[in-house]
């Protein structure tokens, strides 16, 4: 509660200030926001910092430079993050990226700077420039680095990383190869000259290229010292970086905020002929040029100044199509001179009337009308916005189309591209104060609530289907010996009316899923499941088939889906996707182990699909791990990470080994050093550096160290096939070396790499048997990936005899 507490009144007192929401009321945001807002207005240097991830950015460097020194900041990330590890929930994947491009904008709100984005997909860990490359476009690349320097116009341009294998990461690695053909490119004329005829954007030349100089500023030219205090919130610079660093959590990146110096370095690379003299700071020799207009920064310091409090509030947050929205635009003149305003409600570029909001010409006289407000006063005007009824729900711009390969294809007008978001809706106020100056300032319009324990909450306007539907297993691997399996559709109402329905799902030729049914929805926010049962043909191939749920009201046939993404930190996210599930028909064949007892670990989404694929299963938390009875349980499934944040899992470790000593099966799925550390492997291993033991391609060839152990035979046999179409990766936090009881079952690595194999290890524990493995199945099994199910449904059964053989690995 404290630490929750400490974080919210951070993000009051630091966050950028041109449109925030939070669960508090409209403020001026007073003597913090004044200050930095001082310090930016007129300001005419610009730095952009160029990395490949979240995280990936000097939040001290920036913090320095924005909060610090009144620069313009931004960050320009290559990935969103797509392919890494949640440790907060279950998202992966597309949906990662969504929660990890709002963590950027979390941070950025705190150290003051802005955000920008590439096309690059982050398809998972890649250890070399070469391998990054193949999966992304060079040149597609390059151009999205450009756009994003002829947008933002910097003068100085700071790399992250140095383009050498030093850097680690094969995306790391990209970034530091690019970033200076970028500086160089974006002042050229003739590369990419499409962006002038098309975009509007002029070439730019930064005038100097610099890089990151790491470990407290060795080596570098330039020094800065953000343990300084900013005495607007009597907090250092390095207190409101690591603050900042704090948002990226579903990267574990939480730090404590220490005191005291705190040093960080650039060292130059590059500058352009013309500047000469020793560099004695970042922008030494760099020639004073207006600031870009119009001033935001100012205008919001105007405003402050004169006490004045602008908002922008509706009385709902996800509006249907056809839906009428009114919207109430309000100025308080707590100052002590009369104002003058005219507002209206903004449709963003790209907001066409066929696609979102339709605006009433009347209401607050469409921003044409002059009200004077005295002191004191409150100013209110009322508008209406209405859903078009075609409108397509609010979704990321960049998951409109499929990927092309690791690269997203853009959608929407070209000045959202590189953007984190597209524009919200917005409300636009011009208020002239008593010296004659006007100044512009924007404000999203928010659902503004009452919550009875929290309070006031604030939330973003988001379009919605009339009725979201969706359907469960949306992957599923189905066995081919099975005929019939039963799916879920469920149905959420988002229409302020009610709705009649009839519901059911689209199958292929052949598979049977019965006739519809009828439902009727009669409030908004209602929600019906229904269950369908599907039979599969006989004989079945297998292969891949899609199923797409739909509802069908009045003359419509709706079949999206609405995935909801919420955190404290964050903005409510949304992400629409057709209601479709995939099924893969495979020969699986599972061991009759009994219910199975899952510790689930972060990103993981195991126990579900192992519960769709008809297995009994039951997640252990708190007091059914550590005081529960485990002796009903043959096997016992630990999570990935689980032993990093599971503090019920970590206590329960005593009578965890136990129970594995005594008969159990014990499968372990990658940990990384804390697992090690803490002593709770149940014979010793060690777990090595994290960017070097890890199979990054996915169709790394697999040998069989041990062909005749049972993990590879029975109840499935498994051959090279079983390892065709994995996803991202083969496996990460391979142990390095282990006790001689552990038995390795295969072996795989990456090309060039050194034999691996600590992928599948397997021992025998008292009477018991416990594995560890580092492949990949918390992303393979949810993906519906046959052989990687066929191996999984093995290491279930190691515990039993095959009713044949009688043979035990």
């Amino acid at each position: 509660m404290k630490r929750a507490a400490t974080a919210l009144a951070a993000l009051l007192l630091l966050a950028w200030p041109t449109i925030l929401v939070a669960q508090v009321g409209a403020g001026t945001g007073g003597a913090a926001r004044l200050a930095q807002e001082q310090r930016l207005a007129h300001n005419w240097r610009r730095v952009l910092m160029i990395g490949a991830h979240p995280d990936d950015e000097d939040t001290g460097l920036l913090t320095v430079l924005a909060r610090g020194e009144g620069m313009a900041t931004a960050y320009l990330s290559l990935t969103r993050g797509d392919g890494g590890q949640n440790l907060v929930g279950p998202e992966l994947g597309p949906a990662l990226g969504v929660l990890r491009t709002d963590e950027l904008l979390a941070a950025r709100h705190i150290d003051g700077g802005q955000q920008f984005f590439t096309r690059a997909y982050d398809f998972g860990f890649s250890k070399t420039s070469e391998e990054s490359l193949r999966f992304w476009n060079r040149d597609s690349l390059l151009k999205d680095m450009v756009r994003v320097i002829r947008r933002f116009r910097p003068q100085v341009v700071i790399s992250v990383f140095t383009g050498t294998p030093a850097d680690g990461h094969g995306h790391h690695q990209v970034a530091g190869i690019l970033t200076p053909e970028a500086y160089h490119a974006a002042g050229d004329p003739a590369r990419f000259p499409e962006l002038k005829t098309e975009e509007g954007l002029d070439p730019w030349q930064p005038a100097k290229l610099y890089r990151l100089a790491r470990g407290g500023g060795g080596g570098a030219t330039l020094s800065f010292d953000a343990g300084v205090i900013d005495p607007a919130v009597g907090l250092s610079l390095h207190q409101i970086a690591v603050e900042s660093r704090s948002q990226h959590r579903s990267q574990n990146q939480g730090a404590l905020e220490t005191l005291g110096p705190s040093v960080t370095g650039v060292r130059l690379v590059e500058r352009v002929p013309s500047i000469t003299g020793n560099d004695d700071s970042l922008f030494a020799g760099i020639p004073v040029e207006a600031p870009p207009a119009p001033d935001a920064h100012a205008a919001e310091a105007a405003l402050i100044r004169a006490g004045v409090v602008l908002d922008a509030t509706t009385d709902d947050d996800e509006v249907a199509p056809g839906q009428v929205l009114p919207v109430t635009l309000t100025l308080w003149n707590t100052g002590r001179t009369p104002v003058t305003v005219r507002a209206r409600v903004v449709a963003h570029v790209g907001f066409a009337l066929d696609l979102g909001f339709a605006f009433a010409s009347g209401g607050c006289g469409g921003g044409t009308t002059t009200s004077t407000v005295a002191p004191g006063q409150l100013y209110t005007c009322r508008a209406t916005a209405t859903v078009e009824p075609h409108a397509l729900p609010t979704s990321p711009y960049y998951l409109a189309k499929p990927l092309d390969g690791a690269m997203f294809r853009w959608s929407g007008p070209s000045s959202w591209w590189g953007e984190p978001t597209a524009p919200p809706l917005s409300a636009q106020f011009v208020v002239t104060t008593a010296d004659g100056v006007a100044s512009q300032a924007d404000r999203e319009i928010v659902g503004r609530f009452l919550d009875p324990v929290i309070g006031e909450v604030r939330r973003p306007v988001l379009i919605v289907p009339t009725v979201s539907v969706a359907v469960q297993p949306d992957r599923f691997i189905w066995p081919r010996n099975e005929r019939t399996h039963t799916f879920h559709v469920s149905l959420e109402n988002l229409a302020r009316d009610s709705s009649e329905l009839a519901v059911g799902l689209r199958v292929p030729a052949g598979w049977n899923a019965g006739v519809a049914q009828h439902v009727t929805l009669t409030r908004e926010e209602e929600r019906a499941e229904l269950a369908v049962p599907v039979t599969a043909p006989l004989n079945v191939k297998a292969g891949d088939y899609q199923f797409t749920a739909f509802a069908v009201r009045g003359a419509d046939t709706l079949s999206t889906s609405i995935y909801r993404i919420r955190y404290p930190q964050i903005q409510n996210r949304n992400i629409a996707s057709a209601a479709t599930a995939g099924i893969v028909v495979a020969d699986v064949t599972f061991p009759a182990v009994g219910t199975i007892g899952y510790v689930r670990g972060g990103g993981d989404r195991v126990p579900e699909a192992l519960t769709d694929a008809g297995l009994s299963v039951k997640v252990l938390t708190g007091d059914a791990l550590e005081r529960g009875p485990l002796a009903g349980f043959k096997v016992m499934v630990i999570g990935p990470r689980a032993y990093e944040f599971d503090a019920s899992l970590v206590r329960a470790q005593p009578r965890l080994m136990r129970w594995l000593h005594d008969g159990g099966t014990l499968l372990v799925q990658y940990q990384q050093t804390p697992y090690v550390r803490g002593g709770f492997a149940p014979a010793p291993l060690v777990i090595g550096q994290p960017t070097q033991n890890r199979v990054t391609d996915e169709t790394a060839p697999v040998t069989f160290v041990a062909p005749n152990s049972q993990a590879l035979r029975w109840p499935n046999v498994i051959g090279p096939a079983d390892f065709d179409g994995w996803i991202q990766e083969r496996g990460l936090d391979f142990p390095s070396s282990w006790d001689a009881v552990w038995a390795p079952i295969l072996e795989t690595h990456d090309a060039g790499d050194i034999d691996r194999q600590g992928g599948l290890l397997v021992a025998h524990v008292g009477t018991g048997i416990a594995i560890y493995t580092g492949l990949s199945f918390h992303r393979e099994l949810p993906a519906a990936v046959p052989g990687a199910w066929r191996l999984f449904a093995n290491l279930l059964g190691l515990g039993q005899a095959p009713p044949a053989a009688g043979h035990r690995e």
